[in-house]
């Protein structure tokens, strides 16, 4: 045994943690094996698969969580994840482990199987209806074409109705695809027929309550017309009108199958194999027997509780979602989480997301390590770095808790964002329904997040590139305009004057002939350099034509001493340049009151003249 913490650790591979039979075997298995110093890790799906290898769903990589080297087994929901490749890799990386894996509900190598003997389930519903309500027109309600768990029922139902004397034909088939508008459509045919069958067995519940509602709501009585039966025991088929006859999957017995396998085969005492578990047959109004009710356990106790305070946590959770998404900063959309809703939880995100410059969603970024975003448990709201192979802060004390830990990945458009981390003190199926609908809130929060700190990126960069240009870092003749009005506003009837030099460069074609335009524009970047060096800093700096530019400069300032600092800046930088040429400009300014009908264009075409006037005489100096 590894023992973490002193604890053996089982990792506990599953989906839905909230379906009340689901909740119910958590429970109960942790109940049991908590008194042999066992913990779960609980590494969750919140949707099914439903077989679908070929799923781009990134909520799967939850599994990739799963720590080989800190764990002592791993139990294997197969029936609940719905996906062979993904049960099978977990099978794999835990035998290359060395650690002992039980599958539920589906066979693999290397693995001991423990499963409900469905078939043997199913038979007995079979006979319950055949051989003793004398039905002689049976009908079956199939879930999917090929599905192997509806193909077993199939046979069961042509080899019981075979030994009782009745031949089989495609008629008595009709197909609901395990769900509820399938099964109402195949019912309203039915209802259609001449004669109907004398009963509709159905290949799981939800099935049998839809084909019950349509029967009944074209006038056909159950049972006294047509006996209907389900199969699973789903809480619902209590209450059904009328009360479903069904086959109840105990979670509850196969908690304590689980766990008594767990103790025997994690302990080595046992060998690969199948143990086998017995549904319960539950007879019902449905098919004509008495009423029965069973434990409701707390489902129906707490649905009415759930059902409101779901509509407000939906409400909650969406205002959390959107102002993540609209929050500047990842510290802001991290203070966001922070609600009542949020509790016994963190939330460990990869460190890249988190790089505006780059669209995480959209691009392959290298891994910068893990933070923390989110901890329940601490008050400082602060995001730091974590190191994922801890897998939790403080983690030695949650797992001192007898509860689960319950994983859920992040996802969004079918990146993996991180994970969160939920540590309940309690077992209340409220607290575990809550998890997928936080998983869901946080990971359009973020990723919402994501797109927006990338589009702002992108927003900043292309006005970047928009007023500011490539070569001199100069505002462009096109986007100073906005620069200039913050100028106005802040000094117009301020009895302030505005000062415009323009500076020309000298012999610029002659440089381009000579030595090239790259050459050229060294000395356009060099002369926008002096401009920018030599002006106030709040100077509006532009570069207006090929080798013009201009300084707009707002308030009283020596305009010789400028334009000769710039004719200055360039000795210096020409006598230790290396360059074969001289950069040289002209510059000529004009000056006037800046008011509201101050004309910009006309101060620029005085400060023009003048410094054609400068580049006549510096020619003629020449």
């Amino acid at each position: 045994m590894i023992m973490l913490f002193g604890h053996k650790i089982i990792a506990l591979c599953t989906s839905r943690v909230y379906d009340a039979g689901h909740h119910r075997l958590i429970r109960v298995l942790n109940d049991n094996l908590t008194k042999f110093n066992y913990r779960l890790f609980i590494y969750t799906l919140n949707t099914d698969l439903y077989w679908n290898e070929e799923a781009n769903c990134a909520e799967k990589s939850v599994f990739d969580l799963i720590p080989y080297d800190k764990i002592d087994g791993v139990i294997i929901m197969d029936e609940k994840i719905k996906s062979r490749s993904i049960t099978e890799h977990i099978v794999k990386c835990a035998n290359a482990s060395g650690l002992p894996v039980i599958s539920v509900d589906g066979e693999h190598k290397g693995a001991l199987t423990v499963r409900f003997d469905y078939e043997k389930g199913f038979e007995n519903m079979m006979r319950h209806v055949i051989e003793h309500h004398k039905v002689k027109r049976p009908h079956f309600m199939a879930g999917i074409k090929d599905n192997f768990f509806s193909e077993q029922r199939m046979e069961v139902f042509k080899r019981v109705i075979a030994e009782n004397g009745i031949a089989f034909d495609e008629s008595m088939v009709s197909y609901g695809n395990f769900w509820a508008k399938p099964a109402q459509a195949a019912a309203k045919e039915l209802c259609k027929r001449e004669q109907l069958p004398d009963a509709v067995i159905c290949a799981n519940d939800v099935m049998a309550i839809n084909v019950c509602d349509i029967f009944l709501k074209n006038g056909i009585r159950v049972p006294e017309d047509v006996i209907i039966t389900g199969f699973d025991g789903i809480d619902e088929a209590q209450y059904n009108v009328p009360k479903l006859s069904t086959v109840s999957t105990d979670w509850s017995v196969l908690a304590d199958e689980l766990s008594k396998a767990v103790l025997d085969y994690f302990g080595r005492k046992k060998t690969e194999g199948v143990i086998n578990v017995m549904p319960l047959l539950i007879p019902n109004e449905s098919c004509g027997c008495e009423s029965f009710t069973g434990s409701s356990d707390t489902y129906l106790s707490k649905l009415n509780d759930s059902f409101y305070r779901y509509q407000d946590d939906v409400r909650n959770l969406y205002d959390i979602s959107v102002r993540m998404q609209m929050s500047p900063a990842a510290e802001q959309a991290a203070w966001v989480i922070y609600d009542e809703l949020m509790h016994d939880m963190c939330i460990i995100v990869k460190k890249e997301i988190f790089d505006s410059e780059h669209n995480y969603i959209l691009e392959d970024i290298p891994e910068k390590g893990h933070a923390i975003m989110y901890d329940s448990y601490r008050s400082d709201r602060v995001i730091r770095d974590f190191d994922s192979n801890e897998l939790a802060p403080n983690l030695e004390e949650k797992i001192s808790d007898i509860h689960p830990l319950i994983f859920n990945a992040l996802d969004y458009m079918g990146r993996n964002l991180g994970y969160i981390c939920f540590s309940f003190k309690n077992y209340d199926i409220t607290d575990y329904t809550k998890t997928a609908q936080i998983n869901n809130s946080v990971s359009m929060g973020l990723g919402g997040f994501i797109n927006m700190q990338y589009q702002l990126y992108l927003a900043d960069k292309l006005e970047k590139m928009y007023k500011n240009d490539k070569l001199t870092g100069l505002y462009t003749r096109t986007g100073y305009e906005k620069y200039y009005e913050q100028l106005l506003r802040r000094n117009v009837d301020k009895n302030t004057t505005l000062t415009v030099i323009m500076s020309d460069l000298n012999g610029l074609k002659q440089i381009n002939d000579t030595y090239g335009h790259n050459a050229g524009d060294i000395a356009i970047s060099a002369a926008a350099k002096a401009l920018v060096s030599c002006t106030p800093d709040d100077a509006v700096c532009v570069r207006y034509g090929g080798d013009e530019m201009v300084a707009l400069i707002a308030g009283e300032v020596d305009v010789d001493k400028i334009i000769s600092d710039i004719d200055g800046y360039l000795d210096e930088y020409n006598k230790h340049s290396g360059l074969k040429f001289e950069v040289i400009t002209s510059c000529g300014s004009f000056t006037e009151k800046l008011t509201h009908d101050f004309d910009l264009q006309y101060a620029i075409r005085q400060a023009d003249r003048t410094m054609y006037e400068v580049k006549k005489r510096k020619k003629g100096l020449a």
